[in-house]
């Protein structure tokens, strides 16, 4: 199943056409994600939003190529990479970059499953998964071996997440949306294959890549339980999404009009979410292992308080035996 993974990505990672498919990749869906991110790369929004110091030792998981952790350790975010993914392909071109930025001694490379890794308990301050652990399956079994892997201060940053249906098969008062629109869009920006939306069956994209989207519909509601706080910024993606399959990718990015339609969509996109009638499918999803309480810039590690003042009590008491006076 994995080799069939990581032929699939291996062989798509550079590709034009196929990156064009996806409609994060549209300068326009980029524009306002940094506009969501106080006009920022997401990086930087990270690093300055969630991260009061460097993270000295970070993991990433189902990297691909590596790009979002490269530019974290070149702006000083995280001072070492682990990065895992079972494409030699990905991991060969970050191990590239990071060589020719002059720190390639910050990166170590692993060709292999996260639940083959062996994470040593208590390790890391940082663990990201870049629009991957919709990938990872078991998913509470890959997250609880993560949540271990981490340091009592430590959370995890899963950036650009596909939340929405399994599989991709999306409700029919979704699909039935966007079909609708698909109907008025002028022929020369829709796919000429196709009079009306398409749209992958489970089937379809399970034999595409086994591992995509078997269990992402469960992935907020998962980290919810598993992790004692939680965060969640939409990156909407429901209209666009499902949109995206039956349109003519190479006139979005080359025409006037396509670009237009583009920015129409993003913008139903945004209204359909904020009016209840599509929620999100795309987020980015931050979770600490323990619970924190932010008092303006200063973070408290309850637990870390708490082992304090146990070990100071343990003293006390101590020193208290060691000279309470004789008995009579």
């Amino acid at each position: 199943m994995l080799n069939k993974t990581a032929e699939h990505w291996g062989a798509n990672y550079f590709s034009v056409s196929f990156n064009r498919q996806e409609w994060q990749a549209h300068p326009l869906t980029l524009e306002r994600q940094y506009k969501i991110q106080d006009n920022q790369m997401r990086e930087v929004w990270f690093a300055k939003k969630y991260l009061s110091r460097p993270a000295k030792r970070a993991v990433g998981i189902g990297v691909g190529r590596a790009e979002t952790e490269i530019a974290l350790l070149e702006n000083g975010a995280v001072e070492h990479y682990d990065l895992f993914d079972v494409s030699p392909v990905g991991l060969e071109y970050a191990m590239s970059c990071a060589r020719d930025k002059g720190f390639a001694h910050k990166v170590t490379c692993h060709c292999r499953p996260i639940m083959e890794a062996g994470l040593s308990p208590d390790t890391y301050d940082l663990a990201t998964f870049v629009a991957s652990l919709h990938h990872m399956q078991p998913l509470e079994d890959v997250l609880l071996v993560v949540k271990r892997s981490l340091k009592d201060t430590g959370l995890i940053w899963c950036a650009n997440e596909y939340i929405g249906p399994d599989r991709f098969n999306y409700p029919a008062e979704h699909a039935g949306v966007a079909r609708s629109f698909y109907q008025e869009i002028p022929s020369v920006l829709r796919n000429k294959w196709h009079p009306t939306l398409p749209g992958p069956t489970p089937e379809e994209v399970e034999a595409v890549d086994p591992t995509e989207a078997p269990c992402s519909s469960r992935i907020e509601e998962t980290m919810r339980r598993l992790f004692p706080r939680f965060e969640i910024t939409s990156l909407y993606g429901a209209f666009a999404f499902i949109l995206f399959w039956g349109l003519n990718h190479d006139a979005l990015y080359e025409t006037p009009e396509g670009n237009e339609l583009v920015r129409f969509i993003l913008a139903m996109d945004v209204a359909l979410e904020k009016s209840g009638i599509l929620p999100p499918y795309f987020a980015h999803l931050v979770a600490w292992k323990t619970p924190t309480v932010e008092l303006g810039t200063t973070s408290i590690n309850w637990r870390g308080v708490a082992h304090r003042i146990r070990t100071v009590a343990s003293r006390l008491r101590s020193a208290a035996r060691r000279h309470a006076p004789p008995r009579a």
